[in-house]
C-alpha cells in the first residue's frame, strides 16, 4: 500500500484526497482547502512549512512521489520541464501533510496532496 493512501485514521475520504481538519495548521486549514489554495496563500494561511523542496519532475521520483508522479503523462515526465515545489507542514507531533505545487509563470498551484507520519520509510 503506498503511505500516501489514505488510511484508517484519516477522516472522509473521496476521489480526489482526504478531506479533514488539520489541527496544527493554522486557522484549522482543512485538505480539501490546501488544494484550493496557490503555494503562497496557502503559506499565508497556515504559516512557516516543516520543509520546502523544489525538483524537476521526471520517471524516476521514488515511492514518496508517486502520486504527484503519476498526476503526468510518462512524455511530460520525459520531457523534464515540469517544476514542482514540495511543501511540507506538520499536521500534529506526528503527522506531516505534503503538498505538491505546479510551479507556473506566476503561481504554483496544487496538485497533488499526502498526509503522512513522521518516520514512515518510503
Amino acid at each position: 500500500m503506498n503511505a500516501c493512501a489514505p488510511s484508517t485514521k484519516e477522516a472522509k475520504t473521496n476521489d480526489t484526497y482526504t478531506i479533514e481538519k488539520v489541527t496544527n495548521l493554522r486557522d484549522n486549514v482543512s485538505i480539501k482547502d490546501l488544494m484550493l489554495l496557490t503555494k503562497e496563500e496557502a503559506i499565508n494561511k497556515c504559516g512557516t512549512p516543516y520543509y520546502i523542496e523544489r525538483f524537476i519532475l521526471d520517471d524516476l521520483q521514488g515511492e514518496f512521489r508517486t502520486g504527484i508522479t503519476f498526476k503526468y503523462s510518462l512524455k511530460e515526465r520525459i520531457s523534464e520541464s515540469i517544476l514542482i515545489d514540495e511543501v511540507t507542514w506538520e499536521k500534529g507531533q506526528e503527522t506531516l501533510v505534503t503538498v505538491w505545487y505546479e510551479v507556473q509563470e506566476t503561481k504554483a498551484i496544487p496538485k497533488e496532496v499526502c498526509i503522512w507520519e513522521k518516520g514512515d520509510e518510503f
